[in-house]
C-alpha cells in the first residue's frame, strides 16, 4: 500500500502526514502568525512585525518543497508549479517597487532634513519636488497593486478540494497578496495630501497618538513636511520645523526596518522559485 503512495503522482491529503511532520507544522505556524496580525487592531504600527513572519513563512515554505513527498505531489501538476512561478515573479516585482519607493522616500527626507538643519534657501524647492516625487510614487504603486490583483485572481480561482500541497500553496499566496496590497495602499496613501492637511489642522495641529487607524506614519510626516511650505528656512518657525525634524527622523528607523525586511522576504521568495524551478526540472 505504501509502495502504491509513493509511485502515484495524485497524493492526496490523507497520505501525506499533515499532523505529524515538522516542516509542515512550521508553515501552519508561520501561516497562523501571519493570520493573526491581521486581526491585530494596530497592526499599522507592526508592519516590520507581518514581514518578519512572512519572512519566516518563506523560509518554512523552502523547507517544505524540499520534502521528497511534496515534489512528487507538485511533478503531478506541472502546471500549477509554472503558475506559482509566474505569481512568485509578479509578487517579487510589487516587492521591488515597494522597497524602492521606501527607499526612495527616506533619502528624500534625509535631504529635507539637512536643509533644515543648515537653513538652506532651497528648502520650499525640495518640498515641491519631493510632491512631484510622491505622484510618481504613487503610479508605482498603482503599478505594484496590478501586478498584485493578478496574483489575487489566480488563487481566488483555486477549487475547493484542496489536498495538503495545494492549501499550502493557496494560503501562502493569498497573505503574500494581502501584505503587499496594504503595503501599496499605506505607500501610496489612501487620501490626498490636502484631505489630511486639513483633517489634521482643522481642530489641532497634532493627531491624539495611537490613532494610528486614521492616519499613517507616512501620512503625519508628509503634513508635518508640507507645513514648512511658504517659508524660506531662514523664517519657518521654530517649532514647525522641529516638529517636521521630529516625524522624519521617527519615519527614518522604520522605513529602514522595512526594508531591510523586504529584502530578507524578496530573497526568500527567490529561494522558493528556485525550488520550484528544481521540481520542474527533476520531473
Amino acid at each position: 500500500m505504501a509502495s502504491t503512495s509513493a509511485k502515484s503522482f495524485h497524493v492526496r491529503s490523507t497520505s501525506f502526514p499533515s499532523k505529524s511532520h515538522p516542516n509542515l507544522a512550521r508553515v501552519q505556524e508561520c501561516l497562523h502568525l501571519v493570520k493573526a496580525w491581521e486581526a491585530c487592531p494596530s497592526r499599522k504600527a507592526q508592519l516590520v512585525t507581518r514581514l518578519g513572519h512572512l519572512k519566516d513563512l518563506y523560509a518554512s515554505v523552502n523547507a517544505f518543497l524540499q520534502l521528497p513527498l511534496t515534489q512528487q505531489v507538485l511533478c503531478g501538476k506541472e502546471s500549477l508549479v509554472v503558475e506559482l512561478m509566474d505569481d512568485f515573479l509578479c509578487l517579487m516585482d510589487a516587492c521591488g517597487l515597494v522597497k524602492d519607493s521606501l527607499q526612495q522616500t527616506r533619502e528624500q527626507h534625509q535631504s529635507l532634513r539637512s536643509m533644515l538643519r543648515r537653513g538652506d534657501s532651497g528648502l520650499e524647492a525640495g518640498i515641491c519636488a519631493y510632491q512631484c516625487s510622491k505622484k510618481r510614487m504613487k503610479k508605482k504603486m498603482d503599478k505594484c497593486l496590478r501586478l498584485v490583483k493578478s496574483v489575487e485572481k489566480h488563487a481566488s480561482s483555486s477549487g475547493d478540494n484542496l489536498d495538503v500541497v495545494d492549501q499550502v500553496i493557496k494560503d501562502v499566496r493569498d497573505v503574500t497578496v494581502s501584505t503587499f496590497s496594504l503595503l501599496s495602499l499605506i505607500v501610496s496613501g489612501r487620501r490626498s495630501t490636502q484631505s489630511i492637511f486639513s483633517r489634521l489642522l482643522s481642530s489641532k495641529s497634532h493627531v491624539a497618538e495611537g490613532d494610528e487607524d486614521c492616519v499613517t506614519e507616512l501620512e503625519r510626516a508628509d503634513v508635518a513636511i508640507f507645513r514648512l511650505l511658504g517659508h524660506s528656512s531662514k523664517t519657518v518657525r521654530e517649532d514647525v520645523a522641529q516638529e517636521a525634524q521630529i516625524q522624519m527622523q521617527a519615519l527614518d528607523l522604520k522605513l529602514s526596518e522595512t526594508e531591510a525586511e523586504l529584502e530578507d522576504v524578496f530573497r526568500c521568495m527567490i529561494q522558493a522559485k528556485v525550488s520550484l524551478l528544481n521540481i520542474v526540472a527533476g520531473c
